[in-house]
């Protein structure tokens, strides 16, 4: 008998990642190997089939969103395998830019407006 896999398989039963400060918009990209530009060596029994193709779509930079878009699974499992490819060293994450670092919304309305009286 063979059909989809369950979540909690693939997540061998957890629910919250180990690392509970993965927002949809962090980053993660695949940590090079020694600067050679390949993921570090692994153990295979480690990692599942999930874990391998988040590795493969993060060779360029990802957000967790993107990544569970890709995949077609539920966030809250992606967040779980990013959670151990980030313990076992396998990925950077980036975390969102914070509120009060953006730049304030009249600031670039100005600036639009400067540009729009350059014509």
């Amino acid at each position: 008998m063979s059909g989809p896999v369950r979540p909690y398989v693939i997540t061998g039963g957890r629910s919250r990642p180990s690392r509970n400060v993965l927002a949809l918009e962090s980053l993660v990209s695949t940590a090079p190997a020694a600067g050679l530009g390949e993921p570090p060596d692994l153990a295979d029994d480690a990692l599942n089939r999930e874990h391998l193709r988040i590795l493969a779509l993060c060779r360029e930079l990802l957000s967790v969103a993107e990544i569970a878009a890709h995949l077609a699974l539920p966030l809250g499992v992606v967040k779980v395998l990013i959670g151990d490819l980030w313990d076992l060293g396998a990925v950077h994450v980036r975390p969102p830019v914070q509120q009060a670092e953006r730049l304030p919304s009249t600031l670039l309305e100005e600036v639009l407006l400067g540009l729009r009286q350059l014509r």
